[in-house]
């Protein structure tokens, strides 16, 4: 780069310079000296103020585009002088062809920068600097890709500082480019500053994370530990907060993490596989819920199918309210006659009912009545009717289908003929009947959950009967349940067969309704949910347990020093003795860490299971911003 002694100050001028005419040459030197004082100027008759000069300093402290600004304004200058130079005195026209007229005002330029940086060194320093760390601070919040940026452990941090170093050096190496300057020289100092400016921040950030670590104190980190350790269970049994939650609600309120996967159970075998407070406070908190499941089913059983009562009593129940119900019609219709027709005369003298009515007469005298052959009152007829009851179950029993047949049709002409001629009776047996029909309900509720029930049987049966009947049917159900159960009342998988049998969960969906069916099969799943927990916590060998605990939370295990010494393991050997130096501390850092587990495992906390946002070191990149920004660029004095 040339450089001109003028009036004993050397200026450099670039080699522009040597591209310009003797004559332009001449000119340039003229106005460079004027701009220092001396001779007459082209361009200006004065030198740039103090306030002109910083603005300038610090524009040309941006990185590759402070290289360019000269470069522009003489293009701007020598494209617009053939309109503008008739607004000039000839001695300050720019003169020649478009390269010449450029060369000459970049010379100028130059000039007037290099006049400031002499006269006023400091000031010029600090603009350019001002002016490379703002243009250069934004970058620090893109310079490094996100994963990268949030990435933990040492070998991200040598990547990060890899990486803005190379920023830094292509950043360095482009600007020296646009001013002309050495180019392998910018990018090793903007690698330097990049590098090395990363590197502080990352020391910095470290040590800003061990200062929050240590006022966290023993307990405080152990719950962050343990805190991780939730997470990554949770991760591996897919759980996120909502799911959590909505599991903990269905299996109901005495459901805990522990019981939300098989990974989080997994967990709690972790901490009840070494001995201390953690596996004892696990341990007891399982086993008191335990000794709590048939209170439990026991409650859910009533809740929805009511309180528990003796079928026998139940059906002897609605055999008095029928009783009760139907006397007085029958004492009514008892009263009246019954008229003796032709087809009702012919009725009578058959031979299958003159056998009934003389058991009914019998029927009659073992009630304390009597009955009058030549008299057939309703009573008689009544009780003949019952005769015929008993005869036709006789037959059904013994296998006399035709002549069961012939008596229910000998029956049913009596009761036709006897409705019709006295409404009082016809009313006291429907009565009747319909207790009998509850009766009867009850009896086929306690079939429901067997297996040659189907769910299409049921709903058809339960599709004819009124309220009456189907509350009959629950009761019997419900007694069923609680006799099929057995010691279910007790046993939460027991229970969960019995529902988990052929089509009985949908029978149930159709006998109680949707929810409360859901309610009941809900509190039986979480009483097997339970059981596995604690089976999950309690089973397994000591050496499988000890394994796992080993893989999910930390324990005192050392590394054998002997042996690694005999195997030539210095390193593993050297790792042994300090473990055994720092024992009782890593011991106790273990005991705090499976403490913060096993009362986590032990809450309803579902936000456990929240991601937790990748940290981003934001002070290193700002720092290697800073850098590389007050070092560019290169001819900074």
């Amino acid at each position: 780069m040339p450089t001109l002694t003028i009036n004993g100050r050397d200026v450099d001028v670039g080699d522009e310079f040597l591209k310009l005419s003797p004559e332009q040459q001449n000119a340039t030197v003229d106005e460079i000296a004027h701009s220092m004082g001396v001779g007459k100027s082209t361009q200006s008759d004065t030198a740039p103020s103090i306030a002109e000069g910083i603005g300038r300093a610090a524009a040309t402290g941006v990185p590759v585009i402070g290289g360019l600004l000269n470069k522009a304004d003489a293009a701007t200058n020598a494209t617009l002088a053939p309109v503008l130079n008739g607004l000039f005195s000839p001695d300050q026209q720019l003169q020649g062809d478009w390269s010449q007229r450029y060369h000459q005002a970049l010379a100028v330029q130059n000039g007037a920068d290099q006049q400031f940086a002499q006269q006023h060194p400091v000031l010029n320093t600090g603009a350019q600097i001002a002016g490379g760390i703002a243009s250069t601070a934004p970058l620090a919040s893109i310079a490094i890709p996100a994963r990268l940026a949030q990435a933990p452990g040492a070998i991200a941090a040598a990547g990060r500082i890899g990486w803005t170093g190379l920023e830094g050096a292509a950043l360095g190496g482009t600007d020296a480019y646009a001013r002309g300057q050495n180019v392998g020289q910018g990018a090793a100092i903007g690698a330097a500053g990049g590098a090395g400016g990363q590197a502080l921040g990352e020391a910095i950030g470290g040590a800003s994370d061990l200062v929050r670590a240590l006022m966290r104190g023993a307990n405080g980190r152990a719950e962050d530990r343990a805190a991780g350790i939730i997470r990554q269970l949770g991760q591996s049994d897919a759980l996120s907060p909502a799911q959590a939650q909505s599991e903990l609600a269905r299996l109901g309120p005495d459901a805990t993490l522990a019981d939300l996967g098989p990974n989080m159970q997994q967990g709690a075998r972790a901490v009840a596989s070494a001995p201390g407070s953690a596996q004892q406070r696990l341990v007891e908190a399982l086993t008191r819920r335990a000794d709590g499941d048939g209170q439990r089913i026991t409650g859910a059983m009533d809740a929805a199918l009511g309180p528990r009562t003796n079928v026998l009593d139940s059906a002897d129940q609605i055999a008095a309210s029928r009783s009760a119900a139907a006397r007085p019609l029958y004492d009514q219709a008892y009263a009246s006659k019954v008229p003796m027709t032709e087809d009702m005369q012919k009725l009578l003298t058959r031979p299958s009912m003159q056998r009934a009515f003389a058991g009914a007469q019998k029927l009659a005298a073992d009630a304390g009545h009597e009955i009058d052959p030549e008299k057939p009152t309703v009573m008689a007829l009544d009780y003949t009717k019952r005769a015929l009851d008993d005869s036709i179950s006789s037959n059904l029993r013994a296998g006399n289908n035709n002549e069961a047949r012939i008596l229910m049709e000998n029956r049913n002409a009596l009761l036709e003929h006897m409705d019709k001629a006295v409404p009082e009776y016809a009313q006291a047996r429907r009565v009747f009947s319909d207790y009998s029909s509850v009766a009867n309900a009850l009896q086929e509720g306690q079939k429901v959950f067997s297996n040659a029930t189907t769910p299409d049987m049921l709903a058809r049966s339960l599709a004819n009967m009124n309220d009456a009947e189907k509350q009959a049917f629950t009761e019997g159900a419900r007694q069923q349940i609680a006799q099929t159960m057995g010691t279910a009342r007790n046993d939460a998988n027991a229970a969960k067969g019995v529902l988990d049998k052929g089509y009985n969960r949908e029978k149930l969906a159709l006998l109680l309704g949707n929810d409360p069916a859901s309610r009941l099969n809900n509190a039986v799943d979480a009483e097997r949910t339970f059981a596995g927990t604690m089976q999950a916590a309690r089973g397994g060998s000591m050496t499988d347990r000890n394994i796992l605990a080993q893989q999910i939370i930390p324990g005192d295990q050392k590394t054998p020093v002997l042996r690694s010494l005999l195997n030539l393991r210095f390193g593993d050997a050297a790792l042994g003795v300090g473990e055994r130096l720092a024992s009782g501390a890593i011991n106790a850092r273990n005991e705090r860490t499976r403490d913060a587990v096993a009362r986590a495992l032990l809450s309803r906390d579902a936000s456990a299971f929240a991601p937790v946002a990748p940290t981003q070191n934001t002070l290193a990149p700002n720092i290697a911003a800073l850098l590389v920004g007050g070092t560019l660029p290169a001819e900074r004095q």
